[in-house]
């Protein structure tokens, strides 16, 4: 069966989208060694493109951005900054070409840059004028996600179960028992462990409206916007009740206050209008998750305002056969061919991220082959043992850091 040109080419500029953006989030973490291996993967995936552009100007131009990703991720890994030609910017992603064929890199079908968020939420300001966003900026669609969706994390699941579930179907009872309604909720542990695919799925199970923010998209340094931003957020998930929150790198708007470093005003009001917005959440049908891989960052008042604290471990035996399941299902595979048990084995130890890039490096191995065979090649074992074995798990550097 012959592979379309175009099929291969859509697949490939997607994983780069997904690598880059990614990549931009773990540098707004500032996690230069994990920006650095998204980086190479999207070096990667550039070189693939240009082997099937038939264009030379377009295969070079590929060539030439794979080569300053490549140098990028090299610096990001060696802990030094990135700065481009241009002063102004430290981006070393895609520069629109000047015929614009690189657009679908690096825009969106509207024409509208990227963001390192991708499907997050906009900023809490319109650009143009300074205005307060609108509701639709901020809210999401709704999950279509539930826990029966969740492969292993069971442990957790029942833990959401019982104490964020449960009271809201049965709040007589618990009232009962001088027990209220969760409002907050605080999911911490390693990066890539899936604390926003579970807060989703949460969610869903719910069936609330979702809102779901960066750090970034909230934190200034003009003194006042980032507490406003703070405000309006919270106003907004009033506003649309019942409605869950999540906000993911909490470290950043809540950072421990008692520590050797000063904080400017900014950060101050911020980290005030965050534990007031909290306390105010009392009583509001809605819920307030946060996300952080850095717990002993977070102020200790900022702390106390979540009613449960919840640890997210690194995802089980279950749960890695899940997310095998959910990278490769789109994908040609030799299913019955593989010896999943050690697949899982020699997966021991990665997050669910880790195993998102080793399912697209093996359907990149399958996919050098096919186009050599000019049909389809599917996945099997060996494509698998190979990106495992190319891929260093991420928690390897959290658990030594």
């Amino acid at each position: 069966m012959s592979l379309e040109r175009s099929a291969q080419k859509s697949h490939l500029e997607s994983e780069y989208e997904r690598y880059r953006r990614q990549a931009e989030k773990a540098r707004n973490e500032g996690n230069k060694k994990k920006a650095a291996r998204y980086y190479h993967e999207c070096a990667s995936v550039l070189e693939d493109l240009a082997d099937i552009e038939t264009s030379e100007r377009l295969t070079e131009e590929r060539l030439e951005l794979a080569r300053n990703l490549a140098s990028a991720a090299e610096k990001l890994s060696q802990g030094q900054p990135i700065k481009t030609d241009d002063s102004a910017s430290d981006d070393p992603t895609i520069r629109e070409s000047s015929a614009g064929e690189n657009q679908s890199l690096e825009h969106d079908s509207d024409g509208q840059n990227s963001s390192a968020g991708g499907d997050t939420p906009a900023s809490s300001t319109d650009a143009a004028n300074g205005e307060p966003a609108k509701a639709s900026q901020y809210l999401d669609p709704q999950p279509d996600l539930s826990f029966s969706d969740v492969g292993g994390m069971t442990d957790l699941k029942e833990t959401l179960k019982d104490q964020v579930i449960d009271p809201l179907e049965r709040p007589e009872l618990y009232k009962e028992y001088d027990l209220g309604v969760v409002n907050g909720v605080l999911l911490y542990g390693p990066p890539g462990t899936g604390k926003t695919y579970i807060t989703q799925a949460l969610a869903g199970e719910l069936g609330y409206n979702y809102i779901e923010v960066q750090a970034s998209d909230i934190t200034s340094s003009l003194v006042g916007e980032a507490a406003d931003n703070v405000a309006e957020l919270f106003e907004v998930a009033r506003e649309n009740q019942p409605c869950l929150l999540f906000i993911d790198e909490i470290e950043a708007i809540a950072a421990e206050r008692s520590g050797g470093s000063r904080k400017t005003m900014s950060e101050s009001q911020m980290i005030t209008q965050f534990l007031t917005e909290m306390s105010e959440t009392k009583g509001e049908d809605v819920i307030a998750v946060s996300a952080t891989n850095l717990p002993d960052e977070i102020d200790g008042a900022a702390w106390r305002r979540f009613d449960e604290r919840i640890e997210v471990p690194p995802p089980d035996g279950t749960a890695r056969a899940a997310a095998r399941r959910i990278h490769l299902r789109d994908r040609p595979v030799l299913t019955q061919e593989i010896d999943w048990e050690q697949i899982k084995t020699q997966t021991e130890g990665y997050s669910s991220s880790d195993l998102e890039i080793i399912a697209s490096n093996a359907a990149r191995k399958a996919l050098k082959e096919a186009r050599d065979a000019d049909e389809v090649v599917p996945i099997e074992q060996q494509h698998l043992e190979a990106a495992i074995e190319g891929t260093d798990s991420s928690l390897q550097a959290w658990n030594e850091s």
